[in-house]
């Protein structure tokens, strides 16, 4: 799929007839994963491709910089970062970065102490930016720094919904419960969807998530409630596809794991609405109060 050229893919004249129309709901979705190669990137990459493919106007917003971010995985330049913004060198469009696979990504890495030390005039001036920014998308998937050795990740605290990523492997079962336990016990939030990653069968995949999910009922009671969403199977094929720079969807259509992500799109569509849903605006707000919350706890 080519992408389109990004003042065209926001701008164009159909996407403005629909905004006339009806707002656009706009979903935020965190996808977070452990140590130690979770896979999480490439899931967040592959379920933003398929739901391109179902004709979904996705951004990728990228927790992290360097080597391993969205941008370097998908063979891109990345001029600007989230820090260029902040010290008024660029606009955040200029950080928008088109895709192949017909999405885009947007790298908000930056330092919670950055984010919480914002000031209302400030806030305001980077609200009204993202706002222009996002004013057509239908999903926001956030590819979140691990919980389990960072500190709370910003985006997971102001996303509507949480996937955590679990594998059959003692270290990602101990940072799936331990990302579920600090955001429900520390931060409040109630419901965690469960994406098993590396698994052949759904059966498989039925025993990691009854595992984490009695491990939670132990300790954290009621607190937590936990919904197991899908599998993706381990598959050559899409270690290939990240190994070219490309999406499995693109590489390898026919691949297992390519299906497994169809699936997975086709799931996220029929969710219901979350009573929190992005209001375009509030992201934004939440993503600061969220480094606020992350900052006081690093100060104690």
């Amino acid at each position: 799929m080519r992408a389109i050229p990004v003042p065209s893919l926001w701008l164009d004249q159909a996407a403005g007839l629909r905004a006339m129309i009806a707002p656009i709901p706009c979903r935020s979705i965190s996808l977070n994963g452990g140590r130690g190669g979770s896979g999480t990137t490439t899931l967040a990459i592959n379920l933003a491709a398929a739901l391109a493919e179902r004709n979904r106007e996705v951004i990728l917003l990228d927790e992290f910089s360097g080597m391993g971010n969205v941008a370097h995985r998908m063979r891109l330049e990345q001029k600007h970062e989230l820090d260029h913004v902040l010290r008024r060198e660029v606009t955040l469009a200029d950080t928008l970065l088109a895709t192949d696979a017909g999405f885009s990504i947007l790298p908000i890495c930056a330092k919670a102490t950055v984010l919480s030390s914002l000031n209302e005039r400030e806030l305001t001036w980077l609200s009204a930016e993202f706002e222009q920014l996002i004013q057509y998308a239908e999903f926001l998937l956030l590819d979140t720094r691990p919980s389990a050795s960072h500190g709370v990740p910003c985006l997971s605290l102001a996303a509507d919904d949480v996937i955590v990523i679990v594998s059959n492997s003692a270290e990602s079962l101990t940072d799936a419960y331990a990302t579920i336990k600090l955001l429900s016990t520390e931060y409040a939030r109630r419901e965690f969807r469960i994406l098993v990653n590396r698994v052949d069968t759904i059966t498989e995949a039925g025993l990691i998530f009854n595992r984490l999910k009695s491990v939670a009922k132990q300790y954290l009671g009621d607190a937590a409630q936990m919904k197991l969403i899908g599998y993706v199977p381990e598959d050559e094929k899409l270690q290939r596809a990240g190994r070219l720079g490309r999406t499995v969807l693109d590489a390898f259509p026919d691949a297992e794991s390519s299906h497994a992500f169809r699936q997975l799109a086709d799931v996220m569509l029929r969710w219901r609405k979350p009573s929190h849903c992005l209001d375009r605006t509030g992201f934004l707000y939440r993503l600061v109060e969220s480094s606020r919350l992350l900052t006081e706890q690093l100060q104690h």
